[in-house]
């Protein structure tokens, strides 16, 4: 309420202040503002909507990224930022093109691009087999501008990985791969899809794990060979040109590497084994050779509230044997399960592909098996594959 001042009628001076009464406007009739602006909006958003779909349907995504400030504690951030771990790993992300493009094919709706990551300062480069599936020509495009041929080296197609090596590497830094050992991925660890899409430098998504150690089938891989093993589900969604890019933990190191699942694949993105990918390209820097020791088994693990359910034993579930292989030469079937080889506990952190790895061609082992609830002692002979 406005009080009247000095010198004025009824200030300090004269009698106690009264109030000033002042009349009240009559109220204006104003346009229906909300009316207009929901209108407006509603016309911009079905007319961007349209645009947009108009450019992606032409171009493909132009750039996405998901950004979101660190976590904050008493001493201030506690993780990167997504901004920073995906300028840290961009220099090291590729375009992969399995086959030649004209201006042509690039004007409409470009297909023959996948996405790989430097994994060695040597030339080799990660992406997906799947990417590969139907290649003519393999060329690797660098961020800096180069493009180089480009030949494989080595896949591992159980496990969904593909290694080529570039022409000319140009000594670009290579991402590092997370050690499974120190941590394995678990659901509702941090994820972010680091990718090269076509007209696109860089695209970042970001999710969390939602599961570890799927199986894909084969229709829904996009494989030849068979299902593909130790998939990992991200809540999130990724164009299929980013088949083959590096999936990074909150402190940038791979943890697997994009599939570009077709129709009955698990929803969200998929990411096939980082652990995979470091042990096939380590095991051509060591010989030049993609050769892996094999048990001839496609097995995938039975987690214990599983095997409780359906009452097993946790471990390794057989789905199938190599006919002539060395399991198969051993007397397992589909739907033994594997718990220990060697007397180490086969689980999600020790899975059966894994451990298989360490192992030498020629090498005789001992794997625990329980068949039709009977535990026994089987020795198979490593071979090679």
């Amino acid at each position: 309420m406005t009080m009247v001042e000095d010198g004025l009628p009824g200030g300090v001076d004269d009698a106690p202040p009264q109030p000033l009464v002042l009349p009240v406007p009559e109220p204006r009739r104003r346009p229906p503002t909300l009316a207009i602006v929901l209108l407006s909006a509603s016309v911009g958003l079905v007319g961007g909507a349209a645009a947009a779909w108009g450019v992606y349907q032409r171009l493909g995504p132009v750039e996405r990224i998901v950004a979101t400030q660190p976590s904050q504690g008493p001493g201030g951030p506690v993780t990167p930022s997504y901004q920073s771990i995906a300028a840290s790993a961009a220099p090291s992300v590729v375009k992969v093109l399995t086959r030649p493009l004209s201006a042509a094919d690039l004007a409409g709706r470009p297909t023959g691009f996948a996405v790989g990551f430097v994994a060695s300062a040597d030339g080799l480069v990660v992406t997906s087999a799947h990417a590969l599936n139907g290649a003519t020509r393999l060329r690797v495009a660098f961020p800096d501008g180069h493009a180089v041929d480009a030949s494989v080296a080595g896949t591992d197609l159980v496990h969904g990985i593909a290694v080529l090596r570039a022409a000319d590497s140009r000594q670009l830094p290579p991402l590092s791969f997370a050690d499974p050992e120190a941590q394995a991925p678990r659901p509702g660890d941090l994820a972010i899809t680091v990718g090269s899409p076509p007209f696109a430098a860089t695209s970042v998504t970001a999710g969390q794990i939602s599961s570890t150690g799927r199986v894909v089938p084969a229709a829904a891989a996009g494989a030849a060979g068979g299902a593909v093993v130790d998939v990992t589900t991200i809540d999130a969604t990724a164009d299929p040109s980013e088949d083959g890019a590096p999936v990074l933990d909150a402190a940038g190191r791979v943890i697997g590497v994009v599939l570009a699942g077709g129709d009955g694949a698990p929803p969200g993105v998929l990411a096939l084994s980082g652990r995979s990918a470091a042990d096939l390209v380590a095991a051509i820097e060591r010989g030049g050779s993609a050769r892996r020791p094999t048990l001839g088994v496609d097995a995938v693990v039975l987690d214990p509230a599983t095997a409780v359910a359906v009452g097993l034993r946790s471990g390794a579930l057989v789905r199938a044997v190599v006919p002539g292989g060395p399991s198969d030469a051993a007397g397992l079937v589909a739907g033994d399960v594997v718990t220990a080889l060697d007397g180490i506990p086969l689980d999600a952190q020790h899975p059966l592909d894994a451990v298989t790895l360490n192992l030498t061609e020629g090498q005789r082992v001992v794997l625990t098996v329980v068949h039709a609830g009977a535990e026994r002692s089987v020795s198979v002979v490593v071979g090679g594959g």
